[in-house]
């Protein structure tokens, strides 16, 4: 039996497309395969740039965080000791930061200067020594805070710098 050419151009024809879309799919896998590696490649990039800035933004919230605990602790000692009419301090050694002899932590994003402050009853500071109180943020540059107390009427002035 002879195959018509109608027919035996019908089964070319189909063979060819056949071989074309096997081809087809093949070098979209490659490619697909090519692409995923470059987006994976891409995106762990931009997540490890991500994630160094995000740990930077932390860091400077945390020192911001413990500069308003501390004014916060600064007022609070000064209210009790009119409250209870009884002296209260607080003071640092070394980094330490210590609440009526209460040792307080403190984060790594700020670094204190020596100083050692008592309020007496009435809510005045006690003593000159160390009337200064200076916070330092290093994940900020270098930012300084600076509290001035005042002698006798025991508020301070706060200095950013």
């Amino acid at each position: 039996m002879a195959i018509s050419r109608k027919s035996r151009r019908m089964l070319i024809m189909n063979t060819t497309r056949k071989i074309q879309l096997k081809h087809a799919i093949l070098s979209i896998r490659a490619f697909t395969l090519l692409e995923s590696l470059l987006t994976l490649t891409l995106t762990c990039f931009v997540v490890l740039m991500f994630s160094a800035t995000l740990q930077n933004t932390v860091h400077m919230i945390r020192g911001e965080l413990f500069v308003l605990q501390f004014e916060m602790i600064l007022k609070n000692q000064q209210a009790q000791a009119v409250t209870n009419a009884e002296p209260r301090s607080l003071s640092s050694f070394k980094g330490v930061v210590k609440v009526n002899g209460v040792r307080q932590p403190v984060p790594k994003e700020t670094k204190f200067s020596d100083f050692e402050v008592t309020f007496k009853e009435n809510g005045n500071i006690q003593s000159i020594k160390d009337a200064k109180i200076v916070i330092l943020l290093p994940y900020e540059g270098g930012k300084q805070i600076t509290y001035q107390l005042q002698l006798g009427s025991g508020q301070y002035k706060k200095t950013t710098s």
